[in-house]
């Protein structure tokens, strides 16, 4: 009797190790893909992961309309009546601008406006000024706390301003040429503080760094700079 297998049984062996020996290499295959597979895929979503946490540079971009009403040696007002400045005084103001808000609540905040202001003002002896404004302002703002979220903001700030092509009318009747110039376009600067109520009201003064916004130092050199006080509305657009 023959010991050795039939040409039969030494196919089906064969077949059986080639089957075992091609399982383990898909496995090993398999599991290599498996392991490259999650990296590749990290690799693909890190960057918009991190675009996603830094969040857009710009949060909302607000256009105001309201009124400029400049305070100073042109506007002679004892009382310091507000309706006599607003009456008189108050002449159209234009603002574009837009922040970054930050903190957990949004309660802190950055921005950058561009403020354009008529200006004019005039003593009752018709001795008065007129010129345009551009003033580019970065400033911080705050939310206060402990009242109704988004209610109050308040704001302090400062930049160039830009005084375009002033004129004027008349001449003091007391006249010190050292105080009263007629000046032309130039840059001053200025500081800016007030209050933002609803993202929509806007309250506040403009303080030229100078006595010389009007061109005049008024009959006492005193030192006390000129004011442009400002109330405007508007609308702000959130981008977040």
């Amino acid at each position: 009797m023959s010991t050795n297998p039939s040409p039969w049984i030494k196919l089906f062996l064969a077949g059986i190790c080639f089957s075992l020996i091609a399982g383990v290499g898909q496995e090993g295959a398999g599991q290599t893909r498996q392991g490259q597979y999650p990296q590749t895929q990290e690799r693909q979503q890190e960057p918009r992961a991190q675009s996603q946490e830094s969040g857009p540079l710009i949060h909302g971009v607000t256009i105001a309309a309201g009124l400029a009403i400049y305070q100073g040696d042109f506007s002679i007002n004892p009382s310091h009546n507000f309706v006599k400045y607003v009456a008189g005084n108050g002449k159209l103001s234009l603002r574009v601008g837009a922040d970054h808000r930050l903190g957990r609540f949004n309660q802190y905040g950055l921005g950058v406006d561009l403020v354009y202001s008529r200006l004019s003002g005039e003593t009752p002896d018709e001795v008065g000024f007129t010129s345009n404004s551009v003033a580019l302002d970065l400033y911080a703002d705050y939310e206060l706390p402990y009242i109704h979220e988004g209610l109050f903001r308040v704001f302090v700030g400062g930049g160039p301003n830009l005084i375009i092509s002033p004129t004027y009318t008349g001449t003091p009747l007391v006249r010190q040429e050292e105080n009263y110039q007629r000046l032309g376009t130039r840059v001053t600067g200025s500081l800016k503080v007030g209050v933002t109520i609803l993202d929509s009201f806007r309250i506040g003064t403009r303080i030229s760094s100078s006595d010389l916004l009007d061109g005049y130092k008024g009959f006492v050199s005193d030192g006390v700079p000129d004011f442009v006080s400002f109330l405007n509305i508007g609308y702000r657009i959130d981008l977040e």
